[in-house]
């Protein structure tokens, strides 16, 4: 079978991972490249490989598009997440089928534009939610959508990473609200957070569809002293049968967590990025499923969809903009992002495993946080930024 043709935007950073693996796969005939500033020190030895691959790079993706869009079959967009939405929605415009890079785009508003295009155009969508793919990711779904763990009562998802000062340095966009008169929004929950936000919509409903959140709680503090958005966030959300409690941070020390804990009536389940572990009630033995993961699997599952061979994906735009819309419901909710001294950073790991294992907001643990109210998430709900943006 002839490979489909594709072109990617963003060769370095996640894209350097992304034109790899198109210029590695059989099925991919990798055509084109944009990147924006292609004489900055930083990209040029990328520019100079893709360059030596014999793939033009052009600075601006519209001229690409001129020039070869109408023979592409998809592009791949690895770019700052303010871009996701108008180079998604021109893309589809033009016919071409799109794999973003998380998340899905910064506003709901804008996520189920795109997804209502791409459905307008008979096209796909497919956002890198990689522990979407995962084979141990979709056994546990199965085994919850067919009713293993029984009702679903609660999701508690951890997310325990460390991010510094000079990680937020690295670009115009990172750790700001808004860049190039977008928002961006570039905080925990929209960066880093959102693979397993994502992932928690995922496991928190007994049905195909990822769990819709009806509404939300949330707690956002910012402690590093350079960055406009949160660093720190608790989450509780109602997903209709279960509820979600979730905590983030780019604060902690060197030990990381990306975990999840989902309970049901009949038993629970432990999900992580390498395996889930399923514990019934009454049975000693646990289920295990640790099917091994390819990192691949988003682009040849988009590929699969695009020559018909299967009409699923693993994270199309119709779903993964629910994760967004999570994220902007805690934005609403919270209001504000407060912030705090570095020092009362001492000890988040344990602050953060406690609020988890007591399924509590940070307000109900200690005295320093301030208190938020619940947001309903509507058909028409929409978050427009803050009030001291």
């Amino acid at each position: 079978m002839e490979p489909v043709k594709a072109a990617v935007v963003g060769v370095s950073g996640i894209g350097r991972y992304h034109r790899n693996i198109m210029h590695e796969l059989d099925d991919v005939d990798l055509v084109a490249a944009v990147e924006k500033y292609p004489e900055r020190e930083k990209v040029a030895d990328h520019v100079e490989e893709v360059e030596e691959w014999g793939i033009p790079i052009y600075d601006d993706i519209i001229p690409m598009l001129d020039q070869v869009g109408d023979e592409l079959d998809y592009v791949a967009l690895a770019v700052p997440h303010h871009w996701h939405a108008p180079y998604a929605i021109e893309c589809l415009n033009r016919g071409i089928h799109v794999l973003v890079e998380k998340p899905l785009t910064i506003l709901a508003q804008d996520g189920w534009e795109v997804a209502k295009l791409a459905e307008e155009r008979d096209l796909h969508v497919a956002v890198d939610f990689q522990y979407t793919a995962y084979p141990h990711s979709h056994r546990l779904k199965e085994f919850i959508a067919e009713g293993g763990l029984g009702e679903l009562t609660d999701v508690i998802g951890v997310m325990q990473w460390k991010r510094t000062d000079e990680y937020y340095e690295r670009g115009h966009w990172t750790g700001k609200r808004y860049a190039d008169g977008l928002p961006v929004w570039d905080g925990v929950m929209m960066n880093q957070a959102v693979h397993l936000i994502n992932t928690s919509l995922q496991m928190g409903s007994r049905v195909e569809d990822h769990a819709m959140p009806r509404a939300v709680q949330a707690e956002l503090y910012q402690a590093h002293p350079n960055i406009e958005v949160e660093d720190l966030a608790a989450i509780r959300a109602d997903l209709g049968e279960a509820t979600l409690h979730f905590y983030c941070t780019t604060n902690c020390c060197e030990r990381y967590r990306t975990d999840l804990d989902i309970y049901g009536t009949k038993g629970r389940a432990e999900w992580d990025t390498e395996r889930a572990v399923v514990y019934l009630d009454g049975e000693e033995d646990p289920i295990v499923f640790d099917d091994p993961t390819d990192r691949d699997e988003i682009h040849l599952n988009l590929i699969a969809a695009i020559r018909g061979e299967t009409k699923n994906l693993h994270a199309p735009a119709e779903e993964a903009v629910k994760a967004t819309l999570l994220i902007d419901g805690a934005y609403a909710s919270a209001g504000k992002i407060q912030k705090v001294p570095w020092s009362d950073m001492t000890g988040i790991n344990w602050l953060v495993d406690y609020c988890a294992e007591q399924r509590k907001l940070f307000s109900e643990i200690l005295d320093w946080p301030y208190r938020s109210e619940a947001v309903e998430i509507t058909e028409d709900f929409r978050f427009d930024g803050l009030a001291d943006d």
